[in-house]
């Protein structure tokens, strides 16, 4: 990047050299415009093109303060920033950066960075932070980011988690909000002083348990995707949406970190969303075929317009790849549900043993 902004800038201040034969004193229109460099011959589309592909700080300590002119672009563009430093290696020049472009500031990546204010960004649309701290997470609100339409939060404190829950579904929330992806999630006890999000269409959750599954859904209405991973399967449910189901939801994923010792607690959550149209499992150690064919009949009886369902189930390095395949054989001849099941061998052990094995069953829609 100095190399291309040493090219572009190299002939700023050139002056051109007359010859001896032209008198000093004599004003040449072309000498006039000569003393221009070539890089600000160029129109401001295109210099404003260019701008797009050099980083921001390269831009403040390249371009800022030249001329009026320059000046008057750089408060043009819209960009955003990539911060991945410790707390040790504070740069001066970010700083003033980040103060400089803060009105134009779209988005933001950032891996951990303590003293990070996010107050000075009101036209942030994306906002992505691995470890975001207390005062970062007051931070992120529908005042500060109007117009905030991507949040991505990694590892939150415990303590902080309902911070996070008040941003999300509390009394002022964000107007533009669609997507989020979330590390953790827990809600509190004080669920009833939540309000509904009428904006998140899309929720990734890495973490979470089964309790939070059913109440996530009753408090997005709203929501068409969904892709979570279920950490605990064995809490047990505390609520009272016995006859609740979700309208808008679509696209579901579902993880879960423990074996199922049984297919009910999937039956139980899947319950819940019957519109469904394209879903993924991923299960541990689902091998006899009464295993199967309930899960055919959950899937067939629950869902009411899946079209597409891929599944993924891990297993312990115990059966070469031929036992598996005559195994899902027998399997496909008794249950033609699953037909389209695939063996894969695992990365380490290549043919030696299996890990996964995807049943991905694609349905035809009945006109």
């Amino acid at each position: 990047m100095p190399h291309l902004l040493s090219k572009l800038t190299k002939c700023i201040h050139r002056s051109h050299r007359t010859t001896k034969s032209v008198k000093p004193k004599v004003i040449c229109e072309k000498k006039y415009i000569l003393k221009f460099s070539r890089f600000e011959l160029m129109p401001d589309e295109i210099l404003l093109e260019i701008f797009q592909y050099i980083s921001l700080i390269d831009l403040f300590n390249g371009f800022v303060n030249l001329n009026f002119r320059l000046n008057f672009l750089l408060r043009d563009i819209r960009s955003g920033i990539c911060i991945d430093q410790n707390d040790d290696k504070i740069n001066q020049s970010l700083f003033s950066t980040l103060y400089y472009f803060s009105n134009q500031i779209t988005y933001i990546h950032v891996d951990r960075y303590p003293l990070l204010n996010l107050d000075i960004f009101p036209n942030l649309r994306s906002l992505i932070i691995y470890l975001p701290t207390t005062k970062q997470l007051l931070s992120i609100n529908s005042k500060t980011m109007p117009y905030l339409s991507r949040l991505w939060l990694g590892i939150i404190a415990q303590k902080d988690q309902i911070i996070l829950c008040n941003t999300l579904f509390g009394s002022e929330q964000f107007s533009k909000l669609y997507f989020c992806n979330l590390f953790e999630f827990n809600l509190n006890d004080n669920i009833n002083s939540f309000q509904y999000s009428k904006n998140i269409r899309k929720l990734f959750i890495t973490n979470c348990q089964t309790k939070d599954f059913i109440l996530l859904l009753s408090l997005l209405p709203h929501l068409e995707q969904l892709e979570i991973c279920i950490s605990n399967v064995l809490s047990t449910f505390s609520h009272n949406l016995t006859n609740f189901s979700h309208k808008n939801l679509r696209i579901l994923k579902i993880e879960f970190a423990e074996k199922l010792g049984q297919l009910n607690i999937l039956n139980s959550l899947i319950s819940f969303v019957p519109y469904v149209q394209r879903c993924t499992l991923i299960l541990i150690n689902l091998i006899k075929i009464r295993d199967y064919a309930h899960l055919q009949n959950i899937l067939i009886e629950k869902f009411l317009e899946l079209r597409e369902f891929i599944c993924s189930i891990d297993y312990y390095c115990q059966l070469t790849s031929n036992e598996m395949s005559s195994k899902f054989q027998r399997l496909r001849t008794k249950l033609p549900f699953f037909q389209t099941m695939k063996v894969i061998p695992c990365e380490i052990h290549h043919n030696q043993c299996v890990r996964k094995t995807w049943i991905n069953k694609t349905f035809i829609p009945i006109c």
